[in-house]
């Protein structure tokens, strides 16, 4: 019998709340015993210094989300990730800074803003990496009740992430209840995988009882992956649907946040705006305004507006798909493109109630109606408002053809079931980490 480990795959909530209090701590130790009695910080009442310490985490967890701190580093160098733990706590001490000044009307001392950046990075770092080396060595012992074409079709979906599951084989395809007890208990099972219409002939309660966890192959993707691959969609998945985004208060507290980031987005790119457009009008000439007829919210078309970055000409032949490295895009608007500047016309859009600043990228009636005939759900992603960014543009590089479109539906489909404060919240910072790299 094969012993099965302790697993330190931690949740990214989880992550994410042991980072909080790490930086906590580090605020609170260099405060209360590194720090000279004249400190700001330590003039103030224990209320409040908790809440400057909460705050501190807060502001390293966004630093983090921003620099991508918190995302996958296995490929990178040691050095990078110590570099970006810095630039996260940097970012933390730097936002603190500013807190404490404008409650407190003065400021953070330099010696003690020095040691916290120093410490926070430091065990930041620290901690990171003891998680990565202990997650890189358990893999999920898996196990999956499906034919030969199916386990393949499971890999594909998982693709690089492949690598936390180690695939289990029992002998025999077809086992009663007491021999695939007995089968995973000797091979150290972990992860049992099944369809729906299995539910019935597996013995979930004693798997269970024995350590084993069981789950359905579309819920194991959407976990491993954060992707709903449409193959995996059907009528009966629909009706299971839970659009929390649709619920009354929700749409009105989240078109109320659109309203006010999209008018102050507005207000303070006005001066980029006008850059912008010199640029373009110099470059390439008029127009300097791009618009397009767009799929919005149920369906409905809508006009969208973006600043120009292509040629004139560039669809005298019809509707064509957009590439990554498009020659048709001009000079100034390959750099308007990368950092993301042609995007800020549609604060409009989101203004007149037409898109959300999060949400399924909208695509072109024309081209709808092409991807809708190899997937029938293509039109569930418009059950939201379409978004200035949205989880498959960070997730998924441009859909260039009927097959990469596929793809990103996955992420929007994951997006749909899934949309939640916390979500926009990580896909916002991730854009901004997009920009800041300019990368598109």
């Amino acid at each position: 019998m094969i012993a099965k480990p302790e697993h330190w795959n931690l949740s990214k909530v989880a992550k994410l709340a042991v980072c909080q209090l790490i930086a906590m701590g580090v605020c609170l130790f260099v405060t209360l015993y590194l720090s000279p009695t004249s400190e700001t910080l330590l003039q103030v009442n224990r209320e409040r210094l908790l809440f400057y310490a909460a705050s501190f985490g807060v502001f390293f967890l966004l630093g983090g989300e921003v620099s991508g701190l918190f995302v996958d580093q296995r490929r990178s160098g040691e050095w990078k990730r110590v570099f970006l733990a810095l630039v996260s706590s940097g970012l933390a001490v730097l936002a603190l800074i500013i807190l404490v000044w404008t409650i407190e009307f003065d400021f953070v001392g330099r010696f003690a803003a020095l040691k916290m950046l120093g410490g926070l990075g430091l065990l930041a770092y620290l901690f990171l990496s003891l998680l990565g080396t202990l997650s890189q060595g358990n893999q999920w012992r898996t196990l999956v009740l499906a034919s030969v074409d199916r386990r393949e079709q499971i890999r594909d979906y998982l693709g690089p992430e492949a690598a936390k599951v180690a695939w289990v084989d029992l002998e025999g395809d077809a086992m009663d209840k007491d021999s695939l007890l007995l089968g995973c208990d000797s091979e150290g099972v972990e992860l049992l995988l099944i369809e729906e219409e299995q539910e019935s002939e597996v013995p979930v309660m004693p798997l269970l009882a024995s350590g084993v966890r069981v789950m359905g192959i579309a819920a194991f993707v959407e976990t491993f992956c954060q992707r709903i691959p449409p193959a995996e969609v059907d009528a009966a998945w629909l009706t299971k649907l839970n659009l929390r985004q649709r619920d009354p208060i929700v749409r009105r507290v989240k078109r109320l946040n659109d309203l006010l980031f999209a008018s102050l987005g507005l207000v303070l790119s006005l001066p980029i705006l006008l850059l912008a457009s010199l640029a373009i009008l110099l470059d390439s000439g008029f127009p300097i305004f791009f618009h397009q007829t767009r799929t919005g919210y149920l369906g409905r078309p809508y006009t969208l507006f973006k600043l120009r970055t292509m040629r004139q000409d560039a669809e005298g032949g019809g509707a064509q798909w957009a590439q990554q490295q498009d020659n048709r895009v001009t000079l100034v608007g390959r750099f308007l493109r990368k950092t993301r500047i042609d995007e800020i016309p549609q604060l409009w859009n989101v203004i007149k109630g037409e898109m959300s600043l999060v949400g399924p990228r909208p695509e072109r009636p024309e081209l709808d109606e092409e991807i809708e005939r190899i997937s029938p759900f293509w039109k569930c992603r418009y059950l939201l408002k379409p978004g200035i960014t949205g989880w498959a543009q960070i997730k998924y590089q441009y859909a260039s053809d009927l097959e990469s479109s596929e793809e990103k539906l996955s992420y929007d489909l994951f997006y749909v079931k899934n949309a939640s404060f916390f979500l926009d919240l990580e896909i916002i910072l991730s854009t901004l980490r997009s920009i800041m790299k300019g990368s598109r």
